[in-house]
């Protein structure tokens, strides 16, 4: 009998044990609960693949993040963390980087997220601070006056001369969490980039040797001159904005003469700009516009809309039915050459091929209303 005992007091033992670590750790998950510096941890990724190559390229693009978290009732920020690039230290190089919030109380929250590149130019950007509504978020185009007050009412205002614009990313879609009691959650907050480089190139078809950048004045005019943080056109805001190239050059080929010496076969001007988002509005008289326009003459030989001509592309990617919009906010590297023909009051376009590079793809375009 005395042996049945010990069998039980053994296997008793081991229950007993299993109990209190059982007791134990519930203790410790409690115990969590009341320090408020370890509880509800979160962890933040952030995400640009929303564009044509459909391939995440933060780590690659983005030199400076800010990470907004938003009680979702109120709208208003409790807590933000941004992190940046130098010199020394490149923490958004690494494909796994993430931010970290500790001490949130449990509750619903609303997670938004920008980016930049900086450049030479850099965008008027309002934030919030804590307490303050995410809605006060803005990006503006940093600009001078033309012209003051124009006939309608409204301001023109110009991008700096030889100045790039910073390249800008903003929330594609905030990300709605809900965060437990002592529970670790992971959010990823997806991104859209808010700016666009444009490359024009002007030649002549009946006169190649006879062009230069001097000879021409290229500018986008555009409405929107500012956004908010759900990337629409801020309330209120009418002027008209023109864009100036940062950059203009002029290329040549060359073919080897008779006696030995070069001769230039032909010369093309070249235009760089950087643009704001793009937006294709329902009645076009608003959407964004390339002007080319000669400075001998003064005449305007090209005012095309641009987001119809731009998204004329769209037709590359046509397995993803992309609508004009989402083609525009998804691209950001465009090129279009234009083919001119005569001279003076007499110069026209004739041709202009619009072209993606990654896919070595282009679509020529022939004016047949000249």
């Amino acid at each position: 009998m005395s042996i049945r005992v010990k069998k039980k007091i053994t296997i008793m033992a081991p229950l007993v044990s299993l109990t209190l670590i059982v007791a134990s750790c519930s203790m410790m998950k409690d115990d969590r609960t009341d320090c408020p510096d370890c509880r509800n941890p979160l962890h933040v990724t952030l995400r640009y693949d929303y564009n044509t190559m459909r391939a995440n390229m933060f780590s690659d693009h983005v030199e400076e993040a800010t990470v907004y978290v938003v009680d979702a009732e109120t709208g208003n920020v409790v807590d933000q963390q941004t992190a940046q690039n130098s010199t020394t230290e490149q923490p958004l190089r690494n494909p796994s980087f993430g931010f970290n919030f500790e001490g949130l109380t449990p509750g619903n929250y609303r997670l938004y997220a920008t980016g930049r590149s900086q450049a030479d130019q850099p965008f008027n950007i309002v934030t919030p601070a804590i307490a303050e509504a995410i809605s006060k978020l803005q990006f503006s185009v940093p600009v001078s006056t033309v012209n003051g007050l124009a006939t309608e009412g409204t301001q023109e205002w110009s991008t700096a001369d030889g100045l790039r614009l910073d390249t800008l990313w903003n929330t594609l879609q905030p990300i709605d969490i809900v965060l437990p009691e002592s529970e670790p959650v992971e959010a990823t907050i997806p991104l859209m980039r808010l700016t666009n480089d444009l490359n024009v190139m002007v030649f002549h078809r009946d006169t190649p040797a006879d062009n230069g950048h001097e000879r021409y004045d290229v500018s986008v005019t555009d409405e929107t001159t500012k956004l908010s943080y759900d990337n629409e056109p801020a309330a209120g805001e009418t002027a008209s904005l023109t864009y100036r190239p940062f950059a203009a050059w002029t290329t040549e080929t060359t073919v080897p003469g008779n006696n030995g010496t070069d001769s230039i076969a032909e010369r093309n001007a070249h235009y760089d700009l950087s643009l704001f988002r793009l937006i294709s509005h329902s009645d076009t008289r608003h959407n964004p516009r390339l002007i080319i326009s000669n400075r001998e003459t003064g005449r305007e030989v090209v005012n095309v809309d641009l987001c119809y001509y731009l998204a004329l592309a769209r037709n590359a990617y046509e397995l993803q039915h992309y609508s004009q919009q989402e083609y525009l906010d998804r691209e950001y590297d465009y090129r279009l050459d234009f083919g001119f023909e005569g001279s003076g009051n007499q110069e026209k376009w004739k041709t202009m091929t619009i072209s993606i590079n990654v896919l070595s793809w282009s679509i020529r375009i022939q004016n047949e209303e000249l």
